[in-house]
């Protein structure tokens, strides 16, 4: 394996913890604030929509720096964020952080998989681009079980700390692995206007939206939900986002190894419906433990590898854009972690956390629809050989 991409993969990893490491602190955060959990979810709406609006503009800020620098830089800046969100006095503060933090995550991902038509040949892009999304099923699967129980144990602030020291050492990882002078296509306003006129990559793009506001509907408020529903938190929350993020690497990495041999819109296909089946089938958990266990490990195998398989359409719809449409796809990614954030706490409030699941069901439909939509239409737009791939 190259090991510029398995760095890169680390990296992944490291910002994925960071994203997601909120989700299953929750309930010691707000305890220690003295908060409810729909107001402590409210840390990861911010971090959201930080990284939505910072996406594409950082992509277009970045384009014109060298992709050692810029990728080496924002995982510097995530690592002193997250250092700094180990000492917040109040949750003001850390609201303030957290925002900031922000910046790391929405450069790093998108410009990493922009990136990588630098360093692979066209016939690997698609298995290069899910291999080093892959970094982020692994935090799921290893990241934040592993902060849940440190934040269950020792406490919040020390798995913040201990993301923040990691983002350090990957950073000066990175800046050893890449080569000098790896730059990408400015973006700038004719580039935007292309990637916005085009239809097929604006549907791509939504159907990300959706399905991560379907997916967030449920995840931000996992750990309350959890608790208060079936009576699990501390240890055995760890161990279900185990069986969660497992699911997750091998769905990812199943997603991997068909890329380049099954066209990623068959993939997406795939991994919305096994996620809507999950959203489905969630009242079983009500049966008993195992069932639980069975529907989480069914969610993670479709979650994550539809975000990989996503991008690696993009890349095939418009190589020479690929820096500015992945910014955007990452950017529809937090505004539907956003998005999701803010209908789980409605659905929360004013239904119960037990009816969280038929919204994420809802959301996954729609956006399973578009991305059928976008498949048809690609068709049209591309040359018919390379309509196949799409």
């Amino acid at each position: 394996m190259d090991p510029r991409l398995v760095t890169l993969c680390v990296g992944n990893f490291v910002i994925g913890t960071g994203a997601m490491i909120v989700t299953g602190m929750l309930n010691d955060i707000a305890g220690d604030f003295g908060l409810g959990a729909a107001s402590a979810g409210q840390l990861i709406s911010v971090f959201a929509l930080a990284t939505c609006i910072g996406a594409p503009l950082f992509a277009t800020l970045g384009s014109r720096i060298d992709r050692r620098l810029l990728l080496a830089g924002s995982l510097l800046v995530y690592g002193v964020m997250h250092l700094a969100a180990a000492f917040a006095p109040s949750f003001a503060a850390l609201m303030a952080i957290r925002f900031l933090t922000a910046i790391g995550a929405a450069i790093y991902t998108p410009q990493t998989a922009a990136t990588l038509p630098l360093l692979v040949n066209a016939q690997t892009r698609g298995r290069a681009i899910s291999f080093v999304f892959l970094g982020w099923s692994i935090a799921s699967v290893v990241g934040v079980p592993l902060g849940t129980w440190i934040s269950s144990t020792l406490g919040w602030r020390v798995s913040m700390a201990l993301v923040g020291a990691l983002a350090l050492l990957v950073s000066a990882a990175v800046w050893r692995a890449l080569p000098r002078g790896l730059k990408v296509p400015p973006a700038g306003r004719e580039a935007w206007g292309a990637v916005l006129r085009h239809k097929p990559i604006m549907l791509v793009v939504l159907t990300t939206m959706i399905s991560s506001a379907g997916m967030f509907t449920v995840f931000t408020y996992i750990a309350p939900l959890m608790r208060d529903v079936y009576g699990i938190s501390g240890g055995a929350l760890s161990l279900m986002f185990l069986a969660y993020g497992a699911c997750g690497v091998f769905g990812n990495a199943m997603a991997a190894s068909r890329m380049d041999r099954v066209t990623p819109s068959r993939i997406v296909q795939v991994t919305l419906l096994t996620s809507i089946t999950a959203m489905v089938l969630w009242p079983l958990a009500g049966l008993g433990s195992v069932a639980l266990v069975l529907l989480f490990m069914l969610w993670g195998a479709g979650g994550f590898a539809t975000n990989s398989a996503q991008q690696a359409r993009l890349v095939l719809l418009a190589p020479e854009r690929a820096s500015v449409s992945i910014s955007l796809n990452s950017s529809s990614i937090y505004l539907g972690q956003a998005a999701g954030a803010m209908v789980g706490a409605a659905i929360y409030t004013l239904a119960g956390a037990d009816m969280l699941h038929w919204g994420a069901a809802a959301l996954m439909l729609a956006a399973l629809a578009v991305s059928q939509r976008a498949r048809a239409l690609g068709c049209q737009w591309q040359r018919p050989q390379a309509a196949q791939q799409v």
